[in-house]
């Protein structure tokens, strides 16, 4: 592959760009120049994704964005989104689209959209090596981000301003894109009393939560930019499943994924680590959805989010030595 151009497609979420990065970084030590396509939104990921990058703004530029592309002349076109957006744009990209990654069959789709449960894919496997194999590499488990020494400075003061010591702290992030993914007001409360560190509380603050008087609520005081130091500079993360998590992951920092609705079997697990550690509790009923998007429970009894605080503080224990 050495001097070819490559451009791949990865649009959404936060989570699947994080999970992109060992393909990415597989096809570039082929020698091959890899531009990487995501939504602008996650522009503030960019220096840490090992690929040019190039943003996606809408409809309305996507023809721009075309030619921009067009102009790199590329050898090989992947694409990991599979939405009308982008199979219009590697159609009129004019280079040979090598791959496309499907999520799942057209009856797994119809099973989910009519609701459905549990919901049982039939490829299981994670999908970073999902990627990887449509785009014909072998990706090792190691999506760590290359953050150099000056942003891990700038994130060094960031917490300072909030009296939190390198290594010294723990993060809770509880929000997460649908409601059946977000960590209950409940475990959270019932977990502080476990924990002999200082904690704080992270994320967008978008989602009503009566933060119990040990954390420190720090929900939208780190951009995006700085969230992945930040995250870097905790003893511990615990996170719902959601971009952050994945975050986590790729800093390398102790890691206990919580997934209540949703499923490992899905294939958006963290990448695995000897630090990372997902808690989950297996039902025959689970899951019942792909995104965690039931705000109600099918069967009424939500058993899939009794994840207990002695589960967590097992988990973390496991993973550092509080």
């Amino acid at each position: 592959m050495t001097g070819e151009k490559i451009v791949v497609f990865r649009l959404n979420a936060m989570g699947d760009i994080v999970l992109t990065i060992p393909t990415l970084r597989a096809l570039k030590n082929t020698g091959a120049q890899v531009h990487v396509v995501v939504n602008e939104k996650w522009c503030a990921l960019a220096p840490f994704i090992p690929a040019a990058v190039h943003y996606y703004e809408g409809g309305v530029k996507l023809l721009s964005l075309v030619s921009e592309l067009r102009a790199l002349k590329p050898n090989k076109v992947y694409d990991l989104q599979g939405k009308l957006s982008t199979i219009i744009m590697r159609n009129l990209l004019g280079a040979p689209v090598m791959g496309v990654y499907k999520k799942r069959t057209l009856a797994e789709q119809i099973v989910a959209a009519t609701k459905q449960f549990p919901i049982k894919l039939k490829d299981q496997r994670p999908v970073w090596k999902k990627y990887a194999q449509v785009c014909g590499v072998e990706a090792d488990c190691s999506p760590l981000f290359e953050m150099p020494a000056e942003y891990i400075d700038e994130c060094r003061e960031l917490i300072k301003k909030h009296d939190l010591i390198e290594k010294e702290f723990l993060l809770i992030h509880p929000d997460a894109s649908k409601p059946g993914k977000e960590i209950p007001d409940e475990l959270l409360t019932n977990l502080a009393p476990m924990l002999d560190l200082p904690v704080a509380i992270v994320g967008t603050g978008t989602r009503e939560l009566d933060v119990p008087e040990k954390y420190i609520d720090l929900r939208n005081e780190f951009d995006l930019y700085h969230l992945p130091g930040v995250l870097s500079l905790a003893r511990a993360v615990v996170s719902s499943d959601s971009g952050p998590m994945h975050l986590a992951r790729a800093v390398d920092v102790p890691l206990v994924a919580l997934f209540f609705q949703t499923d490992v079997s899905l294939g958006f697990a963290p990448i695995p680590s000897s630090k990372t550690v997902v808690v989950s509790n297996e039902l025959e009923c689970k899951p019942c959805s792909l995104h965690g998007q039931n705000k109600k429970c099918p069967l009424g009894h939500f058993k899939c989010r009794n994840i207990s605080a002695e589960q967590v503080d097992k988990a973390l224990k496991s993973v550092i030595n509080l």
